[in-house]
Parts: C-alpha cells; sequence; structure tokens
C-alpha cells in the first residue's frame, strides 16, 4: 500500500509571498482523526521581523472562528544540512510567532487531533499568517490519518 492510500495528502498553500498575510485553503476534517501541517519556508525569507501562525476552527470554508492551540514542531537545521531532518522538542501553541529569518529553508510541523476541535460544532481547519515585511516562499501541506479506508475523495470546498 502507498502512502497516499494510507492517510489524505492534501496541498492547501503555495505562495510566492506572504508579506501582506494570508490564510491557508480550509480543510474539512470531519473524516480524520488527526492532522499535520508540513509547512516549507523559502530561501529568501530574511530580517528579523516576525509572523504569527494561528490555527483556526470553523464550520464552513474560510470560517476563523475559533484559534485552537496546536502541536508543532520544526527541524534543527535547513534543508540539504545534516540537521535538516532533525526535529526541535515539540511544543504548544496558539498563536506562534517566528522570525523569518530563523525558518529560512526549514521545515515547520503543526499537528492537531481532532478531539481537541470543538465536538460536533466545526469541521474545518485554516491556516492563517499575519503580514511580515520580511516574509517569501511558503508551501503547506496536510496529511491526514483518515477514519476510512481510502476512497481518493476531496476533503477542500
Amino acid at each position: 500500500m502507498r502512502l497516499y492510500q494510507e492517510k489524505q495528502i492534501v496541498p492547501l498553500l503555495a505562495s510566492a509571498d506572504i508579506v501582506a498575510g494570508i490564510d491557508s485553503d480550509s480543510i474539512n476534517c470531519e473524516n480524520f482523526h488527526h492532522v499535520s501541517f508540513q509547512l516549507v519556508f523559502g530561501p529568501s525569507y530574511a530580517g528579523a521581523t516576525p509572523t504569527e501562525i494561528k490555527l483556526f476552527e470553523g464550520a464552513s470554508v474560510g470560517a476563523k472562528t475559533n484559534a485552537l492551540e496546536f502541536h508543532y514542531v520544526y527541524t534543527s537545521g535547513a534543508i540539504k544540512a545534516a540537521s535538516g531532518d532533525v526535529m526541535t522538542v515539540e511544543a504548544d501553541s496558539s498563536a506562534l510567532s517566528i522570525a523569518t529569518a530563523t525558518m529560512a529553508s526549514r521545515l515547520l510541523i503543526i499537528e492537531l487531533d481532532m478531539a481537541e476541535m470543538t465536538t460536533g460544532t466545526y469541521k474545518y481547519l485554516t491556516l492563517e499568517f499575519s503580514n511580515d515585511a520580511d516574509a517569501g516562499e511558503l508551501t503547506v501541506v496536510a496529511i491526514a490519518d483518515t477514519r476510512f479506508a481510502y476512497r481518493n475523495l476531496t476533503c477542500l470546498a
């Protein structure tokens, strides 16, 4: 069995520049147990101005009703570095502020169990990135642990 048949892999954002702030696509989580967001920051990040990352739940696509506390780790080094696949100690945040220069060419992983969402009320998750004068490229892919066998169905609107 292939990874894409075991997990739902969902591209959510490919941005050439997040200076003005941006939201990811919303993901419908009603058929998931867990979601892991893989954020890859481009090499052009520079400067010390922080960007703030929030994970919102909502009842519909794009709705940002409640900011959730999430779990995160990031790589100790940049892509291609010897420590580029070594993760930091896991931490929690509901508004993660990162200096963009620190994350240049690095991977940040945000994790959330669906049990941490408001039960029965909200089913969509959206990542929000605040405006940042020093921002650069960002790619976001979600990998979800599904409740059901592989069906190749969309979780996007």
